[in-house]
């Protein structure tokens, strides 16, 4: 498996100034790419989507199928959308799964809750493509947000079939072609899932956009337990998570250590940095984090990582 940052921004995009430089961490909101055999997955469409876009197009992967794992609707996750070009590519597949808000418990049964909140986001007169008209074909799925799912992917003839979990099999399913996922409620405003996703015994768990409360999320302990990587959300320093800060759904690279201890991960990348924060202090908030992991003196994590756009991490 290899994954890819595109975008590891949080809140809003910071792009770069002559007296504001964000140019080593990258100033685009989430966005990530996983490559797991045959399987494609997306993890958010931020800004840094439209990079991601560019680099399928490059790749050639037309006519190709696509899992995109939403963790929420709020528009740091959402707002490149409308720009990633394989979504007006009309022999694409996109799969696209997200969680039924409160709000929307009991709406409209026939048209599913993720393509409704999709749909407004890109409604006129906000955006000039409702989300409905990209030519992808696409299907979508609406999972509890506070309770955890498992789902299937197989592979087969160049399409993705689903399968929830009652109604997978895994008798005579080559590995090579079989992807299991599962969703992780987390604590966020509106709520949020996360996704840890098992390929040939190898597993990736992203989750961002939690606050841990001060202790790490049971959770997470539980599901993301003995990760390759774990993706979390280091957005604050310690200092700004004491103050108004709070409850806004975020956590501090410090948390995001106790949490991938807890889950015995073996590799630990930080992302979702704050807006406000230019590459000197990200630069500082990293330094400070590894000193506080040698400093718990443990053999998992083995490795600390901020997220940078453009980098990626293979397993």
């Amino acid at each position: 498996m290899k994954l890819h940052a595109f975008g590891i921004r949080g809140s809003l995009p910071s792009p770069a100034s002559k007296d504001f430089v964000t140019s080593d961490f990258g100033g685009n909101t989430t966005c990530y790419y996983l490559e797991a055999g045959s399987f494609r997955i997306i993890f958010d469409m931020g800004s840094g989507a439209r990079a991601l876009g560019n680099y399928l197009m490059k790749k050639g992967d037309v006519g190709k199928p696509f899992i995109f794992l939403l963790t929420h609707y709020h528009s740091d996750h959402t707002q490149g959308i409308g720009f990633c070009t394989p979504l007006y590519i009309k022999t694409n597949t996109f799969h696209i799964h997200g969680f039924t808000p409160d709000e929307r418990r009991g709406s409209d049964p026939i048209r599913n809750i993720v393509l409704q909140c999709l749909e407004e986001q890109q409604s006129s007169p906000y955006f000039p493509v409702p989300h409905i008209s990209l030519p992808a074909h696409k299907f979508y799925y609406a999972h509890d947000k506070m309770f955890s799912e498992i789902f299937y992917y197989t592979h087969k003839d160049n399409s993705y079939n689903y399968f929830e979990d009652g109604a997978f099999d895994e008798k005579g399913k080559d590995p090579k072609d079989t992807l299991k996922i599962t969703t992780i409620p987390l604590h966020h405003p509106n709520g949020c899932l996360g996704y840890r996703i098992d390929y040939m015994d190898k597993s990736v768990a992203f989750c961002t956009d939690n606050e841990p409360l001060a202790f790490p999320n049971n959770k997470i302990s539980t599901i993301c337990k003995d990760s390759d990587i774990l993706v979390l959300d280091g957005q604050y320093s310690a200092e700004q998570l004491k103050g108004p800060t709070q409850t806004y759904g975020h956590g501090t690279p410090e948390l995001c250590i106790d949490q991938a201890i807890e889950c015995n991960a073996k590799k630990l990348v930080v992302t979702h940095m704050d807006p406000g924060h230019d590459d000197e202090k990200v630069k500082g908030m990293e330094t400070s984090a590894k000193e506080y992991l040698r400093n718990k003196k443990t053999k998992l994590p083995s490795d600390l990582e901020f997220a940078r756009e453009g980098h990626s991490w293979e397993i």
